[in-house]
């Protein structure tokens, strides 16, 4: 363990957490982190010393790395932490696969930095993953930051049938291929579309399957009342939503999604504002507006 004087050794560090050990892995200028993992460890990167924490939570077959534009221009003035949710990344399989893992592995990390003041923010998935770790443990959280996340609607049944469905029909490398390409605009960086679509599909088949379907699960038997629940000051940064005909497209100034509705019904303290012009990566491919916006919100909560 680590003591209170050695604290600021966390800084600019790689860690993977196993219970109460930690290893010290890379600085974050290196792309991985490079440590033996075993069984329950969670990879995770620290950067910076100034309250608030801001802990980045990425989405699913994702990996902590989408946040290395937020990390470098925020880290100055805040202290930022990435991590590999269980089964992405470095971070190795959990012994159940949900957004109740995701969310337990985001409270592990948490309390192992000693965040005394932490904001979470998550993309797509990320977004189901941080309202599931507030409502596991809300101390010392406030305030959150979703980026394009989305939810579901209808009946939890027949919703979860057709998410089955989709992944023995299609098989989980298809869909995740399709998920992940209607995820850009046309005209959009074509190797970043590769790059992260061949990402996703290194992620184990099985945790994807199951982990596809629980997080339809969560949505539809869960998310409405998990946002009744949010008592902190929540911003929403919207780049996308999907459309009747079911194609991703771009907002606009004064249009509205489901999910920020949702959130607008649902949490007193909350604001959104639109990510013009970028797909569902709004953190990669606006990165400077979603900094500014992150900072801005932060500096309201210190």
């Amino acid at each position: 363990m680590l003591d209170q004087e050695k604290r600021t050794d966390l800084s600019r560090r790689s860690f993977i957490v196993a219970g109460a050990g930690v290893t010290a892995a890379s600085i974050w200028e290196l792309p991985a982190a490079r440590a033996e993992a075993g069984k329950g460890n969670i990879n995770f990167r620290v950067v910076g010393a100034q309250d608030p924490t801001l802990i980045f939570v990425h989405g699913f077959g994702c990996a902590l790395d989408d946040w290395d534009g937020q990390v470098k221009a925020l880290s100055p003035r805040l202290r930022c932490v990435a991590l590999d949710l269980p089964g992405h990344g470095a971070s190795t399989r959990p012994e159940a696969v949900s957004i109740g893992a995701m969310g337990s592995a985001v409270n592990q990390v948490k309390q192992r930095i000693g965040a005394r003041g932490a904001v979470l923010v998550g993309h797509s998935m990320g977004c189901r993953v941080i309202t599931e770790a507030f409502l596991q443990s809300r101390s010392d959280i406030v305030g959150l930051v979703f980026v394009d996340g989305s939810i579901l609607g209808g009946d939890p049944e027949t919703g979860i049938n057709r998410a089955k469905d989709s992944v023995s029909r299609a098989g989980i490398d298809a869909l995740t291929q399709r998920l992940f390409t209607d995820m850009f605009l046309e005209g959009s960086d074509a190797k970043l579309r590769e790059r992260l679509v061949a990402r996703a599909q290194g992620v184990d088949a099985s945790l994807r399957e199951e982990l596809f379907v629980d997080l339809v699960r969560w949505d539809l038997t869960k998310a409405r009342e998990a946002l009744k629940q949010v008592a902190v000051p929540t911003l929403v940064l919207q780049s996308t939503y999907i459309n009747a005909d079911l194609k991703r497209v771009p907002l606009q100034a004064g249009m509205t999604t489901p999910w920020m509705d949702a959130i607008a019904g649902s949490v007193a303290k909350s604001e959104a504002k639109i990510v013009p012009g970028v797909g569902h990566f709004a953190m990669i491919e606006a990165a400077q507006t979603v900094n500014e916006e992150i900072q801005k919100f932060a500096a309201r909560l210190a």
